[in-house]
């Protein structure tokens, strides 16, 4: 089996997390995955806000979705991931790639967390005019994601009556057939 596809058969998006801090040489292998990411012109137009501290997770969660603040708050590490277009090639038929490219550097990064035997939820419960005020970014900036960074807890104590159990349900996915016309 091709390691790569069995790494994506092992990533869960769950919501259970073990606020146990992360060693600083697990985050750093995350931030280098998603920096080795391809980009259209290597533009590499991605950037990433990483909350460790208790202050800056805090300041962070005040910024999701009621319904993601209750799991999302235990997470160790808290990541918004924001691009540019300006920062992007611009393609001459008008195509941008900023977004694109900015997937799959959090694609990466969720990658390596799960390699790791991590779990990277990615959100979009979050508010991003909050995110950039509460943390100074600028008005170019266009946060697409946040991602709860953190090990797998089997207590799901902390979660809502409608996520418990999520996390041990199979997924469900398309058949091939369903998304891919192969000629």
């Amino acid at each position: 089996m091709n390691p790569i596809v069995e790494t994506l058969r092992q990533r869960i998006a769950g919501r259970s997390i073990d606020p146990e801090a992360l060693p600083p040489e697990t985050v750093s292998e995350l931030l280098e995955a998603a920096r080795l990411t391809p980009s259209c012109y290597n533009k590499q137009p991605w950037r990433f806000l990483v909350l460790q501290s208790k202050e800056a997770r805090e300041k962070g969660v005040k910024t999701l979705s009621s319904g993601n603040q209750p799991w999302a708050s235990r997470a160790p590490l808290l990541i918004f991931a924001y691009a540019r277009a300006a920062d992007d090639c611009q393609i001459p038929d008008g195509r941008e790639y900023f977004q694109f490219d900015l997937g799959m550097a959090v694609m990466n990064l969720m990658l390596a967390a799960t390699a790791r035997g991590l779990v990277a939820r990615p959100m979009a419960g979050f508010d991003p005019a909050a995110v950039k005020n509460a943390f100074g970014l600028e008005e170019a900036d266009q946060v697409l994601a946040g991602i709860a960074v953190g090990r797998p807890s089997q207590d799901e104590s902390h979660l809502p009556a409608h996520f418990q159990g999520l996390d041990k349900k199979p997924r469900e996915r398309k058949p091939v057939e369903a998304m891919a016309k192969v000629l």
